[in-house]
């Protein structure tokens, strides 16, 4: 096999001079059809979106009530693009401002459309935020997301900067905007690459109409991820071998067999023939500007570490890969990586996890069980349409890995060996050894195989690794000659990548937005919390209901719990009776459990959640309201169609709980020391130290647990102070 002559991506001439016909330029007219096509299509999409009414969503989600000129304004978005792609040269301005208006059109839809910031997951990302902003300081026993509060921190300070105090503005679009960050260093990742114009501009196309998976809210990991795109398009850029040459041939053959043809040699040349790098040259920075870039490179670690708790193993495990395929040239920042991480885990989070090792560490190495949770553990007793949904995910997942696969394939038949993007795509794949991750790990792989699984699908349909002139010798027959020759010889491959692009984005619309009907937080969702946060000083107990039992399937209610006054909110889920939805024995005993601070709470949102994913009857909500409002026990302190608070007439006067006091990063003493326990007198859990209780170095076991019901890191803490 011949290794081929490295050409300018860009010119798409030889590097040795060789004379290349020009490309001719597009004309003004084709120009001006698709920057209208693409205008046009803008359009369709965001005008008809005044009249939706997201009241009538069923279990499909968004896509549901969106209307069919909306779908139809998606797809001549997509075919705008397309169109650019299939002109002679690149128009980088189009086609950047098509990429921009298809990242606001995707990524904003909902933003636009609900009166809040969607996602309730998002609204705890507002709880740290305010604890920080008020306290100045963490508590690790509170969540174990304040043991990684770099993030938190970050925005706490820029927003108390800026003067700004409504943080709901900057939870309804981080999304769009994070998106549009990603394709900063995803730019500088593909600029490094051996491949056409084409190519790079569809991957970051793919970049942003693959990534469904919703974890690009504001939040720890949104902003961890791009500092691990960032950190790794640092190591491709500036820190790659300058030695990298085309990879020798496997094992030389005899004269007798040099010349066999078949199957077998020819998988033998796919594994094992010469290869062209997959990457263009490395630039030859001076010591000066790679000595910054490394000072960067930590500052990346050490702040990644501090804001998100996956995303360092991955950027170790990133530089590492690409270390063992000479692709980069620090052999010693994996170590380095791998050290800074185990000692913040080590010192600064020991507080949580000395007395949660079971439930942080028990699915080390469970891989298939890790993946069972994480894909088909998700269905279980879901509707039928939030099971299609679920489906979906799967298959659109399913169907980018094996089409990068494919694409990685017929790279390496051409010759070319893209290592950096095998890397990439394969790192991910360990943190299934690791745990379920609340049973999403498997989203959080595809979130981070995302970039080289964009580009490899790229080169499944752009496999050249440079733009071939577009004549060809008379004297060499082709087969379909006129097709892969000549001007129009890219048309047939972008009509194939279109026909994926209008599947991908009719997918993308439909998971993307998918869990819509619970996902969304209404105004008197917040105004809830609201409520009960302001009827009373001091802690406030929350009962909320669960279809199933939280303590063995995990889980939090479906609503905006915690975005503010962390500390005063502690939570006591209920289990529903499914046969009787006016069977509010439960609730009463449990707001009776939490004395004179308990309420309960129930939101629409949270009832549709319980619909559609564990089974609960379509009018369970309903039922349980009336039977809630007409019991001679409970008093409605609010009720509304979007959500209700309700209490106790005559409360017990017990148990008074105590609002717990900051409890810092955790750094307390080790977690070995002792291993003796004696009982709480208040809960009964094993829990306090017998063995230098009432010692003279530390004071005796307190009466009571400061909080009920009491945790083990909650005496730790109390006992260690």
């Amino acid at each position: 096999m011949t290794v081929r002559e490295a050409r300018d991506p860009a010119e798409g001439a030889p590097r040795d001079g060789t004379a290349v016909p020009p490309a001719p330029g597009a004309g003004r007219t084709a120009l001006i059809a698709v920057a209208a096509l693409a205008a046009l299509g803008a359009g369709l999409f965001w005008i008809p979106l005044r009249g939706v009414d997201l009241e009538a969503m069923d279990g499909y989600g968004l896509i549901s009530v969106l209307p069919a000129a909306t779908l139809a304004g998606a797809a001549l978005l997509v075919a705008a693009f397309m169109a650019t792609l299939a002109l002679p040269r690149p128009h980088r301005p189009l086609l950047a401002a098509q990429l921009l208006v298809l990242t606001v059109s995707l990524h904003g839809v909902a933003q636009a459309l609900e009166p809040n910031a969607r996602f309730p997951t998002v609204w705890q990302t507002a709880g740290f935020i305010e604890y920080i902003s008020r306290t100045h300081t963490v508590s690790w026993d509170l969540d174990a997301r304040f043991s990684t509060p770099g993030f938190f921190a970050f925005i706490a300070f820029v927003m108390n900067a800026v003067g700004q105090h409504d943080i709901e503005p900057l939870l309804r679009w981080a999304p769009p905007v994070t998106n549009l960050l990603y394709l900063v260093p995803y730019a500088l990742i593909l600029r490094t690459l051996r491949a056409t114009w084409r190519a790079k501009w569809f991957a970051a196309w793919l970049f942003v109409a693959a990534n469904w998976v919703g974890q690009d809210y504001l939040s720890p990991q949104a902003f961890a991820y791009l500092l691990y795109l960032f950190f790794v398009a640092i190591l491709v850029n500036w820190f790659r071998h300058h030695h990298e040459t085309a990879r020798r041939a496997g094992r030389r053959r005899a004269g007798g067999t040099a010349e066999r043809r078949g199957r077998v040699r020819r998988v033998y040349d796919l594994a094992f023939g010469p290869k062209d790098p997959g990457e263009l040259p490395p630039p030859q920075a001076p010591v000066r500007e790679r000595s910054v870039l490394l000072v960067l490179l930590f500052v990346l670690l050490l702040v990644g570490t501090a804001a998100h708790q996956l995303t360092p193993f991955l950027m170790t495990a990133a530089c590492a890969g690409l270390v063992l395929v000479r692709r980069c040239g620090l052999r010693g920042m994996p170590f380095i990586a791998g050290i800074v991480y185990a000692a913040w885990v080590s010192f600064m989070t020991v507080g949580y996890w000395s007395s949660r090792k079971g439930e942080i560490f028990g699915g080390l190495g469970k891989v298939f069980t890790n993946v069972r949770q994480s894909t088909g553990g998700r269905i279980s007793q879901t509707s039928a349409q939030t099971a299609d949904v679920q489906q979906l995910r799967i298959m659109i997942a399913a169907v980018v890995v094996g089409l990068a696969a494919a694409g990685l394939l017929r790279r390496r038949a051409r010759g070319i060996d893209d290592r950096v993007a095998l890397v990439l795509m394969l790192v991910p794949f360990s943190s299934f050894g690791l745990q379920n991750y609340g049973g999403e790990i498997a989203l959080r792989i595809y979130f981070f195989m995302l970039p080289a699984a964009c580009l490899l699908i790229a080169y499944l349909f752009f496999p050249a690794p440079f733009d071939a002139p577009r004549v060809r010798d008379p004297r060499v027959r082709l087969r379909l000659g006129r097709l892969r020759a000549g001007s129009r010889r890219h048309w047939p491959a972008v009509a194939a990548a279109s026909v994926f692009a209008l599947a991908l984005t009719g997918g993308f619309l439909a998971v993307r937005y998918g869990n819509e009907r619970y996902e969304q937080v209404r105004k008197d969702d917040v105004r809830a919390f609201d409520v009960m946060l302001d009827a009373r000083e001091g802690p406030v107990g929350v009962v909320w209901l669960s279809a199933e039992n939280p303590d063995l399937v995990g889980g939090t209610p479906v609503m905006p719990w915690s975005y503010r006054d962390w500390e005063r909110l502690s939570y006591a889920p209920v289990i529903a009776n499914r046969g009787d939805p006016a069977d509010i024995s439960p609730i009463v005993q449990g707001l009776k459990d939490q004395g004179p601070s308990g309420y309960f709470v129930t939101t629409r949102s949270h009832e549709d959640f319980q619909v559609l994913t564990a089974g609960l009857p379509a009018d369970y909500g309903d039922r349980m309201r009336r039977a809630l409002a007409s019991s001679p026990e409970i008093q409605t302190v609010l009720s509304t169609r979007d959500a209700a608070v309700y209490r106790l007439r005559n409360p017990p006067p017990a148990p008074v709980a105590e609002v717990p006091r900051p409890a810092g990063l955790g750094m307390r003493g080790s977690p070995g020391r002792p291993r003796a326990w004696s009982t709480c007198p208040s809960c009964s859990a094993s829990c306090w130290p017998a063995s230098c209780a009432g010692s003279a170095s530390r004071p005796a076991r307190p009466a009571a647990c400061a909080r009920s019901p009491c945790s083990r890191p909650r005496c730790w803490s109390a006992w260690s102070r």
